[in-house]
């Protein structure tokens, strides 16, 4: 190992000095203006070239909203919808045991008799009953709010005062199976009704929408019921849209 070692060490400073004479050489052949040009040949290929390019300007900072694009200007309350949800469940539940457990069992023993009409109705009444009354529960409704109006409350306070015509309402809905479903309104399609022995206080004109719709979609939602509003955050927009849809009536 010592002896490789020294031979590399002197192939080495045997290669550095045929460098440096292979150097002197070129230098002494060549005349002293050549000399220079090479010189300056090397300088221009050294130096580096300045940056033609601007370098871009950093992006501007990302402007801050008071308030979302969609903001939530009505909510049921979070009890209101988990109980409403767990209502729709468990009455399924009691429509497929009496449907497709009792009312078989009694038919299979006594025939067409009054206890599997009862048993039949036990599973009827319950379902068409809930699906009448909580099919309009509202659980949450969004508005979405032009850019302008996102800066500060004042700003969005302006914005109610005056709200346009065309303004998206996003309102959800609860489904038979307890499912979210949302229905893009704008709001000059709303008016305030009284039906459902109370319970739908908003209704639009659906027609056109189930026209457009297949028959195996469900049918889009006309009536709705928000009656009672827990929002924490501006809730006197939800305040000022019902007295606008108000005074339209009127």
């Amino acid at each position: 190992m010592l002896v490789l070692g020294i031979l590399r060490r002197g192939h080495r400073a045997q290669s550095r000095r045929n460098i440096v004479n292979l150097q002197h050489l070129t230098s002494r052949s060549l005349s002293p203006k050549q000399n220079i040009q090479l010189l300056g040949l090397r300088f221009e290929t050294t130096t580096p070239k300045p940056s033609t390019q601007a370098t871009p300007n950093p992006p501007p900072p990302p402007q801050k909203f008071a308030y979302p694009e969609k903001l939530c200007i009505y909510h049921a309350g979070t009890g209101k919808i988990t109980f409403l949800a767990c209502f729709k469940i468990s009455t399924l539940f009691i429509f497929v045991f009496f449907a497709f457990v009792v009312t078989p069992a009694y038919y299979d023993r006594e025939g067409l008799s009054p206890t599997v009409l009862r048993t039949a109705l036990s599973a009827i009444v319950p379902l068409v009953f809930t699906a009448y009354t909580t099919s309009p529960f509202v659980s949450f409704i969004h508005m979405r709010l032009p850019p302008f109006a996102r800066q500060s409350e004042d700003m969005l306070r302006r914005f109610v005062r005056t709200l346009p015509p065309h303004t998206e309402l996003e309102i959800t809905t609860m489904s038979l199976i307890a499912k979210p479903r949302a229905s893009r309104v704008k709001l000059s399609d709303l008016r305030p009704v009284s039906r459902r022995l109370g319970i739908v206080n908003l209704a639009r004109d659906a027609a056109a929408e189930n026209a457009a719709r297949k028959w195996y979609m469900f049918r889009a939602v006309g009536d709705f019921s928000a009656q009672s509003n827990t929002v924490k955050r501006a809730p006197w927009v939800w305040e000022s849209i019902m007295n606008a849809l108000e005074k339209q009536r009127t």
